[in-house]
C-alpha cells in the first residue's frame, strides 16, 4: 500500500515537473528542487535519531550517485518527451531491483518475482524507441538505462540503510542535502527565477511525500516488490494527459502501460 500510494505522489511529481521544463532549462532546475526537497524535512533533523558508521557513509555516498545518475537521465527525458513517457521509462527499475535485492537482500528476494519484472522490461522496450524528440536512439537508451539502473539501485540502498537502523528523516535530508551542493555546482541556476520558487515548493513537498513513502515502503517489504508496484505511475499519468488533452494517448506507450500493470499484478499475486 505505501508502495502504491508512493506511485500516486510520483506520478504528480512527473506532472509537475514536465510542466517546470517547458519554462525554465531542465538541468539547472536539478540542485534548485534538491535544495528544496531537503528544506521540507529540515526541521525534523534535530528531532531524529542520527546513526553513523563507515557503511553508512558509503551507502549514503551510493545513493548520491545513484541519484545524480537518476536525475540527469529523467530530466533530459522530461525535457524531450511526455511525461509519461518517461515514467514509463523508469519502469524498466524492477530488473535493477530484483538483481540488486536477490545479490544484497537474499532473504527478501524470491525468483517468482522477476516474472513481473520481465513484462514490466518488455512493455518498455515496446514502446519507447521514438518517445523522446530531440534524443537519438543512442541517447534515449542512455537515459532509460540511466533512470532505471539508478531508481531501481537507489531502493535496494534505501533498504540497506534501514537494515543499518537509519531513519526516514536522516536517509532523506543527507542524500538530498549532497545531492543539491553536488547539482547546484554543476548546473548553477543563473537561470532559475526568484519567483518560480512558490511552484518550486510545492513541488518539492509532492516529491518528499513520495520519497517518505518509498522509504517507509523499502524499509518493511521486499525493494524489488516495491519496485514493481512503482511501476504503476506510468498508468496514472497517461490517465491525466488523456483526460487535459482530451485525446487517446499513443498507442505504443498505452500498450507499454497495460502491461506494466500486468507485471505488477503478476508480481503481487505470484
Amino acid at each position: 500500500m505505501l508502495a502504491v500510494l508512493a506511485a500516486v505522489a510520483n506520478a504528480g511529481a512527473a506532472i509537475i515537473s514536465k510542466g517546470l521544463t517547458t519554462r525554465l532549462p531542465a538541468r539547472q532546475l536539478i540542485g534548485v528542487l534538491y535544495v528544496c526537497n531537503a528544506l521540507v524535512l529540515l526541521p525534523l533533523a534535530p528531532f531524529a535519531d542520527w546513526r553513523w558508521s563507515p557503511a553508512i557513509v558509503a551507502l549514503h555516498l551510493l545513493s548520491v550517485g545513484l541519484m545524480a545518475i537518476t536525475a540527469i537521465s529523467v530530466w533530459d527525458m522530461l525535457d524531450a518527451g511526455a511525461a509519461s513517457a518517461t515514467t514509463t521509462a523508469t519502469a524498466l527499475s524492477p530488473i535493477p531491483a530484483a538483481i540488486g535485492t536477490a545479490i544484497l537482500l537474499p532473504g527478501t528476494f524470491r525468483p517468482v518475482q522477476a516474472v513481473g519484472a520481465v513484462l514490466v522490461t518488455v512493455a518498455v522496450l515496446a514502446a519507447l524507441t521514438d518517445a523522446f524528440e530531440g534524443l537519438d536512439r543512442r541517447g534515449t537508451w542512455l537515459r532509460v538505462l540511466g533512470a532505471a539502473c539508478g531508481t531501481g539501485l537507489l531502493t535496494v540502498v534505501t533498504r540497506l540503510l534501514g537494515d543499518e537502523g537509519v531513519g526516514v528523516v536522516e536517509t532523506y535530508v543527507v542524500r538530498t542535502s549532497l545531492a543539491a551542493i553536488l547539482f547546484v555546482a554543476l548546473f548553477p541556476p543563473r537561470d532559475i527565477p526568484l519567483r518560480a520558487a512558490p511552484r518550486l515548493f510545492g513541488r518539492a513537498l509532492v516529491v518528499t511525500l513520495y520519497f517518505v513513502l518509498l522509504i517507509l515502503a523499502a524499509q518493511q517489504g521486499s525493494p524489488a516488490v516495491v519496485q514493481t508496484c512503482l511501476a504503476t505511475t506510468p498508468l496514472l499519468v497517461l490517465g491525466w494527459e488523456s483526460w487535459r488533452a482530451r485525446r487517446r494517448p499513443p498507442a505504443r506507450i498505452l500498450a507499454a502501460a497495460v502491461l506494466v500493470l500486468a507485471g505488477v499484478t503478476a508480481s503481487l499475486a505470484l
